[in-house]
């Protein structure tokens, strides 16, 4: 606890700040971090990426983002005393250089971090072949979001590619972290906060425990189990037909199929799934840097008699709903409900649309971003990466590994793209509870062992 001056230049931190630091409390030595990294091939200029970086860290003031405790009250500077430059790790020497690679990756965002000592910020450059290189970051969620973090890369992106033209960028109009703390406070005292609070006290009253495919819970981990496939060709022109057809968009059909595929597998009806959220509500915000993503419940009703095309109606007035009112913290909305945060980490599954392109230019190259951490899991994440550029939308699961092993993550994941077949297959008129949730194959198994209908067990 520091008791001198305070900078001139420090403030406050803002309610989802708060919330991060609370939170990391709770989770101990396992720190709740952003990882990436964006994979290049070619003669990346190392020099210049470094200056770069740097540039857009003052911009956003993130990058450089330090935290004070000051007579116990929490406040935050950019501080950039401290900048060692980018750390640059050759792996070409290793037996496998891409594994090595990962390796030190996994290690270095899961090490705990002092909030009050350590770089809350981190970048690094590997490489991993003669024109192959990873450019890794990491950033503790208290100084930067996942919104906030991809918009720091694309103007770090754009900044080299304006240097490597020898052109002049384009001038960033940010926020300051005190505006943005200052944006906050203004909304919590106003009457648009009063009119949020009383939608969700009305939306989550009655509000479920969270539904699981494991059935129990478990302590959250930094390191989840994956399963990750993308759409066939046919099953992604059926998701674009059901949007154009439903007059909705993608993500919301896959919400409908989501918590239909949920509610057939654990046989509950009342269906909740967490909505990661930016709440960065208006284009200042969405150019700034700063932590303001929330979390958000959508609750869907899926009774046995209702139709797919009442439940993707459902799904668009639900996220409609909360994406409109996305601003009211997840910390707020668990208090009004009287429930202990530190025990509910989350509504249920959550339902993560990731940013549609994963490409980052870089002068000539064109580098792809990978996504090793948004956080620390609690149950079951589902990233839904949107089809852009002649890709196929990508669905992954992220698990936490003390409720799910890899055999059964995976029977998961495949029984749920089986199911979004089906669920796209059929009339808007189908009752969900009529869509088979076991393929061919799996039918055939079942009843090889308990003897078929013809020869009951």
């Amino acid at each position: 606890m520091r008791s001198g001056a305070l900078p001139s230049e420090a403030c406050r931190l803002s309610a989802a700040q708060k919330g991060i630091w609370f939170a990391q409390q709770l989770a101990g030595e396992l720190p709740i971090t952003i990882a990436q990294y964006v994979e290049i091939f070619g003669e990346l200029d190392i020099d210049l990426l470094e200056a770069t970086s740097r540039v857009a860290a003052r911009e956003f003031g993130s990058g450089f983002l330090r935290l004070v405790d000051h007579d116990g009250e929490l406040y935050q500077l950019v501080d950039d005393s401290s900048d060692s430059g980018i750390p640059r790790i050759d792996f070409r020497a290793e037996d496998d250089p891409n594994v090595a690679a990962q390796q030190w990756m996994r290690s270095e965002f899961s090490t705990p971090i002092d909030l009050l000592h350590d770089a809350l910020a981190v970048s690094a450059i590997l490489r991993v072949g003669d024109r192959h290189y990873y450019w890794y970051s990491r950033v503790h969620h208290i100084a930067l979001d996942g919104y906030g973090a991809m918009t720091l890369m694309q103007r770090i992106a754009e900044l080299y590619s304006a240097a490597a033209a020898r052109v002049e960028a384009p001038p960033l109009r940010v926020l300051d972290l005190a505006q943005i703390v200052e944006i906050d406070a203004a909304y919590r005292n106003s009457d648009r906060f009063k009119a949020d609070r009383r939608y969700w006290a009305e939306r989550t009253s009655g509000l479920p425990e969270p539904a699981s495919l494991a059935g129990r819970s478990a302590p959250v981990e930094a390191h989840p189990r994956v399963a990750s496939a993308a759409l066939s060709h046919d099953v992604a022109s059926m998701l674009d037909s059901a949007a154009t057809k439903h007059n909705s968009s993608a993500a919301t059909v896959l919400v409908a199929a989501l918590a239909g595929f949920l509610c057939r597998m654990t046989g509950r009806s009342d269906i909740v799934l967490s909505l990661p959220v930016s709440a960065r509500t208006t284009a200042p915000l969405r150019r700034s840097g700063g932590m303001l993503a929330n979390v958000v419940p959508l609750q869907l009703e899926v009774g046995a008699d209702v139709t797919i095309g009442a439940l993707i109606h459902s799904a668009q007035l639900e996220l409609t709903g909360a994406l409109r009112r996305q601003r009211y913290r997840r910390e707020d909305i668990c208090r009004d409900l009287g429930r202990d945060i530190s025990r509910n980490r989350s509504f249920g599954p959550t339902l993560n649309i990731m940013p549609a392109d994963r490409e980052i230019r870089l002068g000539p190259h064109l580098g792809r971003l990978h996504v090793l951490t948004s956080g620390l899991v609690d149950d079951l994440f589902v990233n839904i990466y949107p089809s852009v550029g002649g890709t196929t939308t990508h669905i992954d699961f992220q698990a936490n590994p003390s409720l799910y092993d890899d055999d059964i993550l995976k029977c998961h994941h495949d029984r749920l793209l089986s199911f979004l077949d089906r669920f796209l297959s059929a009339d808007a008129g189908s009752r969900v509870g009529d869509l088979d949730l076991l393929d061919a194959d799996e039918r055939r198994n079942l009843l090889d062992r308990t003897g078929g209908p013809e020869h009951p067990a």
